[in-house]
């Protein structure tokens, strides 16, 4: 067994004075009893730092343009310059607190670094599932701001799930969530992203697709049926051409329906001659997807994961009652992502062990937020708020951040890199 270094902080989502021995290192956690926790561990490192350019403004993506290759440039005690990879838990309207975390993180990159960077300058790869994925579109094909992310999710949430059937037939609704394609329209979430699209310049039906210099990566989960494994929807060619079909012919919106389509909220979208329903139920959390695809495209380079959750989802002991219980406890064990991070992390111990990968999860509060409850907005900031102004987490966010300054800005982002 690897034994960790004497500088281990391990982060969990448990709130103050519930976490016995933060020496403790990975393997060996002590929580309260009936409480679920998952680690991450960020050892100290030297600092390094780099200039940072000015950011540049969103523009339209340039039909056949390809860049310099990007020299990789040396930073202390890596190989390499890291890779940066971002993913993004699905969660319904409880995305609001993955992008809240995400502000935070990127506000206290700002303060130690002095300079502002968005999430589409500052990582090499976004990756999300279901609305997840809707917000890594938002910040890395669209190349909105954390802020106007924020503000356009809790109007998007509302315009989004506004139910098609009665609230007053409860077994109906819950019949509906069994068994119906969908109880949301699709046609507002479809508007919403075409409306963004027009707003940052680009035509309704602009391609996922993104050749330009300075662009991230960017894919989506999402799946051809309930029993299949996910589908890759990419904003980039992949080296083994797996999905280059969709790569040529999905556009933004589509790509956006595709990875929100789970089969209790809104219906299959078809693009080209397939049906795809969301990635959730399979990939609710991406980080092994992103994981074999940043192994891919960058096989020889070290690559620092930011893994952020949308509040976990209470354990199958849950029982249901009726029939309105059991769709909602089916909901919420699938769609919990803590099991997922968990597997990941021991099956990665060295990227822990070497600071390269963090996991930010609110993991109380939010379990009984029901992922189309739009009217807990302020519930869902409330707690994520407490979270965040945790002693431990605190900590946690802070080293995160010196571990992103000490990587440098994405180098695809300063020098351009050809596709």
């Amino acid at each position: 067994m690897v034994s960790p270094p004497p500088q281990y902080l391990y982060q969990s989502s448990l709130q103050v004075g519930q976490i016995t021995d933060l020496q403790q290192g990975f393997q060996d956690l002590s929580v309260t009893p009936g409480l679920s926790s998952t680690p991450s561990l960020s050892p100290s490192f030297k600092e390094v730092t780099r200039p940072i350019s000015t950011p540049t403004p969103p523009r339209k993506t340039p039909k056949n343009e390809s860049g310099p290759s990007v020299l990789r440039v040396q930073t202390e005690g890596h190989a390499s310059a890291l890779r940066k990879i971002l993913c993004l838990d699905g969660g319904g309207v409880r995305g609001l607190a993955s992008l809240m975390i995400l502000k935070h993180l990127m506000d206290r990159l700002e303060s130690q670094r002095g300079g502002r960077l968005e999430p589409w300058q500052e990582f090499d790869m976004i990756a999300g599932t279901s609305t997840g994925g809707l917000i890594a579109i938002m910040l890395g094909r669209l190349r909105m701001t954390v802020d106007e992310c924020i503000e356009t999710y809790k109007t998007l949430s509302r315009r989004i799930f506004s139910p098609v059937h009665s609230k007053a037939n409860i077994a109906g609704r819950a019949l509906t969530k069994l068994k119906a394609e969908g109880k949301f329209e699709s046609e507002p979430l479809e508007q919403v992203v075409k409306e963004i699209c027009r707003d940052r310049g680009l035509s309704e039906a602009e391609l996922l697709k993104d050749n330009s210099d300075d662009a991230p990566k960017v894919f989506v989960c999402a799946a051809q049926g309930i029993n299949s494994d996910a589908v890759v929807i990419r904003s980039y060619k992949s080296g083994d051409g797996e999905y280059d079909d969709l790569y040529q012919i999905c556009k933004i919106w589509e790509a956006a329906r595709a990875t929100s389509a789970a089969s209790t909220f809104f219906p299959p979208i078809q693009i080209g001659y397939q049906k795809y329903v969301d990635g959730a139920l399979r990939y609710n959390n991406p980080i092994e997807k992103a994981d074999q695809e940043s192994r891919a495209l960058w096989p020889k380079e070290e690559r620092l994961i930011v893994s952020v959750g949308t509040g976990s989802a209470p354990g199958p002991n849950v029982l249901a009652s009726n029939i309105a219980d059991l769709a909602k406890t089916l909901a919420k064990i699938v769609t919990d992502t803590e099991d997922e991070n968990k597997r990941f992390m021991k099956r990665n111990k060295e990227m822990a062990e070497n600071n390269l990968l963090f996991r930010f999860n609110v993991l109380q509060g939010l379990a009984d937020v029901e992922l189309s409850e739009w009217e807990a907005i302020g519930e869902i900031m409330a707690h994520t708020g407490t979270y965040m102004r945790s002693p431990d987490t605190t900590r946690f966010f802070d080293k995160c951040a010196e571990m992103m300054k000490q990587s440098g800005q994405r180098l695809g982002y300063i020098a351009g890199e050809g596709r």
